[in-house]
């Protein structure tokens, strides 16, 4: 990235309320997002339903974020459609956007430490089907059923194996952690994972 690059979107940032990248991804979309799970359904249901509990949530209840997207500061792209370098069309499930800066996050559900999450998760960040230019990406894993301790102990062990990791942190044990990678251009990027239950079963009367 230049400095001319590097200075608006600093400035962008700044006008916000922000320091850096860093700190309005944490303190901001992920802040958010965490919110809003304390507040949304937590029954089993599809992804992208899932998915979209979060996003109606962001929208309509009063927080922090909710007036930037008001006022198309922030924007919020679900179902996203992008083409890859290979001029292949790959679909992002979650993105926060201001100019000059997006946060990509990609969600699956999860039964076990499934290798999937890997394969057909981080994997695409590490081979520039998703946020290739970007410092930084999320993933999260909707946990429907098993031990969410345990899904999430089992795949920081995979990641932290992997060729191409080059550190491994833990945020919150059981919950969430974060892992840096080289991708395929030899760049860096910081994936945050995050591990959320959505085991309930609804109770019909």
């Amino acid at each position: 990235m230049n400095s001319n690059s590097s200075d608006f979107i600093n400035f962008n940032l700044s006008k916000l309320g922000y320091s850096s990248k860093q700190d309005i991804i944490e303190n901001l979309f992920l802040k958010s997002l965490t919110e809003s799970y304390n507040r949304i359904d937590k029954n089993i249901g599809m992804e992208n339903e899932i998915r979209d509990r979060f996003m109606k949530d962001l929208y309509y209840t009063n927080t922090d974020i909710k007036k930037w997207l008001q006022l198309n500061i922030i924007y919020l792209d679900w179902e996203n459609w992008v083409f890859t370098d290979g001029f292949e069309v790959a679909r992002t499930d979650v993105t926060f956007k201001i100019s000059g800066l997006r946060f990509i996050i990609e969600c699956k559900r999860l039964k076990t430490a499934d290798k999937e999450y890997i394969d057909e998760g981080l994997e695409r960040f590490i081979v520039l089907k998703y946020a290739k230019g970007d410092d930084f990406a999320g993933m999260i894993g909707f946990v429907i059923s098993g031990d969410k301790l345990n899904i999430c102990k089992g795949l920081n062990t995979k990641i932290k194996s992997l060729k191409h990791t080059s550190s491994i942190s833990c945020v919150d044990p059981g919950i969430s952690f974060t892992s840096e990678h080289e991708r395929i251009d030899k760049t860096q990027i910081k994936i945050y994972h995050f591990f959320l239950d959505f085991s309930l079963t609804r109770v019909t009367v």
